[in-house]
Parts: structure tokens; sequence; C-alpha cells
């Protein structure tokens, strides 16, 4: 849509419905049905007068279900004060609601700030009433409630003469009719002329678990989304305090933080009943929601974003796969249940990628109302970045003419360490030279698949590195020290230490699944091996080694799918439609 700031924006405003919150307007779709059947109301668009006393009073009493203005009116009001917009009411209601009408007027005090008030006092067809005032005015967009007058003056305004913008405030019932300009509620359609003609910021709030300086896939995918789009958005981020010393509330760039209490931990996640009554607090100020999933508070949020008539977006990072046992289970069928409730209520659900969302257990089931969404990948390193003990241990290694195989990551069954472990001894056998490094925290608090795996690991010690959890300037140091990452994941929504690996120009070898294996699948840029499969692993590593440099040809077809500057415009234009 093209932006209209340098001029005041004129933009005209129905009554009921619109200004006026009607709950009866749910009613349409069965009006509309009982046209169509007993008046052949679809041979043409015809709209009934009342001539009887008791239709007129049957008129009337429909009309007093305008209950209260609606949510936005006052933001109206600041736009026409700011000059931003001249603002117009024109109402279609028959000439014999002129008394009721005019109570209202004067409870909104209309004339103070609208340019124009315009009644239907002829008793004209509401359409032609309506179109007829549109091209007077020579509106730039009118917003209406009746589908069938949004529907003939959508039609009328792609007309040489006249050119505006039908902006529809739909109804539950109506929510699966496709439009381009529908909005739930009177400020949310405000929120989109604010963006879209008047060049303002839509204000997006993101609730996740975890967030920055929280480290892992979950939290950074996120940071890396709000760092990319933060000019164009005003990001504001809901999340759990996941250590003492953390401020409550916080800036990162422009990207406003808050930061609650946490009550309890459920296995990975800490659930936090503060952030659930703070979200209730600020939802009403923001024009996008979008959940980070998996998400401890999915199911209870979901609900009452609808409830304020929100957008809900969801990015899922990966279905909860959790070791074998009974409480797992439990915990795995309860995020299953809520995830899908979420899923069903949202307007948009996403994943990195359609191959993931394809296969996950939830996704799977809303392909509708799927999007994929790369992420666009920010990595920062400092240029001195040569002076740590990371950059030195891998320095020794290379010294002593090693080649270095990385993995990473949260030290997990899902992630399928112990099938590397299985893999090592087969390896070395056929190649004394090849070490394996490790990055990333290795004594998990929910999981004690480390200390459950130290006898292989002791084994293995001298041809396996730890090099613990690494800050931006380390984690550089290795992936550009590494001749090549490994993904042995049982499940892997989308592998971040092996995108960004692959940036560094390190080919990839992959277990088999979905999501994890996309951009081997998609470039060739690395080898596939099959899931759990540790002698096929080692096939791989060692044939890796010897087409290195057919690989390495490969490496341009990855960057086309990574590229930073491509996925910014494709992510911006995912929270624009």
């Amino acid at each position: 849509m093209k932006k209209q700031s340098r001029k005041i924006l004129k933009v005209g405003f129905d009554l009921d419905g619109v200004l006026l919150y009607n709950p009866a307007r749910i009613l349409r779709p069965l009006i509309a049905f009982i046209k169509n059947i007993f008046f052949n109301h679809h041979q043409s668009l015809t709209f009934y007068y009342p001539k009887t006393k008791l239709e007129k009073w049957l008129w009337w009493f429909f009309h007093k279900s305008s209950l209260f203005v609606a949510d936005g009116f006052e933001e109206i009001n600041n736009l026409v004060q700011q000059k931003k917009i001249k603002a117009y009411l024109i109402t279609a209601r028959y000439s014999f609601l002129k008394k009721d009408l005019d109570q209202w007027l004067k409870r909104m005090k209309i004339d103070y700030y609208f340019s124009g008030i315009y009644y239907n006092k002829n008793d004209e067809q509401p359409h032609l009433f309506k179109e007829k005032l549109i091209k007077k005015l020579n509106l730039d967009i009118f917003v209406e409630d009746n589908w069938d007058i949004v529907k003939y003056l959508n039609q009328k305004s792609k007309s040489k003469e006249q050119k505006y913008k039908i902006f529809w405030i739909y109804n539950i019932f109506d929510r699966k009719i496709k439009y381009h300009l529908k909005y739930p509620q009177l400020k949310s359609a405000l929120a989109s002329i604010k963006k879209n003609f008047l060049e303002e910021k839509s204000k997006i709030l993101i609730v996740s678990d975890y967030f920055y300086p929280h480290w892992t896939g979950i939290s950074k995918s996120i940071y890396n989304l709000t760092l990319s789009l933060r000019d164009k958005f005003d990001f504001t981020i809901l999340t759990v305090k996941f250590k003492k010393n953390l401020k409550e509330r916080d800036n990162l760039g422009n990207i406003k933080i808050i930061r609650k209490k946490y009550q309890f931990p459920l296995s990975r996640a800490k659930v936090s009943l503060s952030l659930i009554f703070t979200f209730l607090r600020i939802v009403k100020d923001y024009d996008i929601i979008l959940l980070n999933s998996p998400l401890s508070s999915i199911f209870p949020l979901s609900f009452m974003i609808k409830i304020f008539g929100k957008k809900l977006f969801i990015f899922h990072q990966g279905d909860l796969i959790l070791p074998k046992g009974t409480i797992n289970w439990l915990i795995e069928r309860i995020f299953d249940i809520s995830t899908l409730t979420a899923f069903l209520l949202a307007d948009k659900v996403s994943t990195y990628t359609k191959d993931y969302g394809l296969h996950s257990r939830v996704l799977r089931h809303f392909q509708k109302k799927f999007t994929p969404l790369m992420i666009p990948l920010i990595i920062t390193a400092k240029k001195n970045n040569q002076q740590n003990i990371v950059y030195k241990k891998l320095k020794n290694l290379k010294k002593k003419k090693k080649i270095l195989f990385g993995f990473g990551g949260r030290f997990v069954e899902e992630k399928g360490f112990d099938i590397l472990l299985k893999t090592i001894p087969i390896v070395i056998k056929k190649n004394q030279n090849i070490h394996f490094v490790f990055a990333g925290k290795t004594k998990i608090s929910y999981e004690k698949t480390f200390e459950n795996l130290q006898k292989e690991i002791s084994i293995l010690k001298q041809h396996i590195t730890f090099l613990g959890l690494l800050n931006n300037n380390q984690l550089v140091n290795f992936y550009q020290m590494i001749d090549f990452i490994v993904i042995p994941s049982r499940s892997d929504c989308f592998n971040l230490i092996q995108a960004e690996a692959m940036i560094f120009k390190k080919p990839s070898i992959v277990s088999n699944i979905p999501g994890a294996s996309y951009l081997v699948k998609n470039t060739g840029f690395g080898l596939i091996f099959e899931k759990e499969d540790a002698y096929d692993l080692a096939q791989k590593l060692i044939h890796a080694i010897r087409i290195k440099k057919e690989l390495q040809k490969k490496y341009p077809i990855l960057l086309k799918i990574l590229d930073y500057k491509n996925n910014v415009e494709k992510a911006e234009k995912y929270f624009r439609q």
C-alpha cells in the first residue's frame, strides 16, 4: 500500500459496528442467508426499508444493540489533533432513527473532532448513499462493518475515477472470508492505517520463556529477529527473569525487555504466573503478539490475545521431545494439547522451513495458516578475537595437523551426541588425525545425558575437546577453526550452530531428519547420514574429508538461502501482511 504521509489523510467511519461496538453484528451471515433464500437477494444488492410502525420499532430496537463506544475512538481524536487525519462520520441510519443518532453524537462529542457528520436523511440505499459521500468528500479510506457494502464499495474503488481503500471490521463468524483489509475491531484497523499510511511503526509484543542474555537457539533466534527489524517495528520482549541479577526492565538498542520472576521450573521451562498477569495488563497496547514456541504459558496467553482481538502469530521452534519416562511423556502430552489449541486460535503459524512444518507433531495440522520464516542470521564478534583461551586451544590442535569436526548445543538426548560417541571409535581407526570439538553447556539441570555418558567420554577423552559455553568471540573462533560441523540430532527444527558454521564455509554432516537436513538437502553443502546410524555417520565423516573441495563449490547456493538482506525483507513482509 502506498503511504500518504505528506498530506492529511481523509478517513470516513461508519457508526454502528465501527465507532460503536455492536454485538448484534454476528447475525449478519444469518440475515444474508435468509435474504438469499427468501428474497432472491443474490440477484442485486438491495437493503430493505421498514414501512410500518412495527417494522420501524423493530429497526430502532435492533440499533439499540450498539452498546458503547468502540475501543480506538479516542485514537481517532488523537490523530485529528495531531493533524494526521481528517475524520468524517458517514452513517446510513434511516431518518426515523435521527433522535437516537443525535443522542450518540452528543455523547461522543463527534462534532468537536470530526470534519463532517452525514446521515441518511433521504432514506437512500445505504451502499449508494455511502458511495456518493465517499466520492463527494474525496476520501482516502472508509471503515465499514457490513460485508455486502464492503464488497460493493471495494469493487467501485477499483475504477479510475475513484481511488480509495475500504477497511472492513469483521465479526467472528465472518473471519474466514478472505479480504485484504480486514480487522477484528476499530483499534486494529487504526493501527493498520497508522502503519501503512502514516509511517508509524507497528507495536509488536513477543512473549518467550527465554531471551537475551540466555543463549540457546530458542532465545537467540528471537534476538536475531528483533535486532534485524528494530528500525521497522517497535518491539517489546516479555520474558522470564531466569537469573536474579537481571533487570526487570531493560533495553537492547531500542528493543524493550520486560522480565518477570518465575515461580517454579517445568523441565527446561521456568513457569511465571506474574508474566501472565503482566501480559494481561499490557496486551491492549500492541498491534501484533508473537508467541515464541515452545512456551509454557501458550495456552492462557493465546486465549487472552483473541479476547482482546489482537493478531496472534506463533513461531514454533520445535516439538517438545524429552527422554523416555512417565513424567516426561505426560509433559509432552500437555505441551501438545496446549500448543495445538494455541495454533487453532492463531492467525499465522510459522517455523524456519516448510520441511519441518509438514512433519511437526503440532504444526502439520495447520498448513492452511502456515508460513515458513527464515529468521536472519546475525553473527557478531570483536576484531581482536584471537587472544582468548578457546582460540589458543583450537590453534594448538591445528598445529598438530588435526582435522576438526565441531559439534555443539545443549548436551541432551534429543541432540544425539550419544550416537556420535559410538561413531568416534570407528572413525579413529581409519584416520588418527580426526579430532572432535564440542561447544556448549554439558551439565543440564533437567537432563543427565552428559553424566550418563561419562564412561564413553572418558574412553574417548584423547579425541574430544570440550570448550564449554562460548561467548560471541569464542564462537566465531570455533567456526573459523573447525573443518566440518556435525549434527547427529534425533530431532531438530533448525540448528543455529549448524547454519552459522555453514556461513563460515564449514560443510555440514547432518542426520536425515526434517528441519536440520534442510540446508544440506537444498544446497548440497554437506552430507546426510541415516538417523541414529552410527556406522553410516562414520562413513559420511570419512567421505566428507575426501570430497571437501567438491563440497566447497556448493557454498554459493547456501548464501542464497541464508542471504541476510533477503531474509530481512521477507521477515518485514511477514509482519506487515
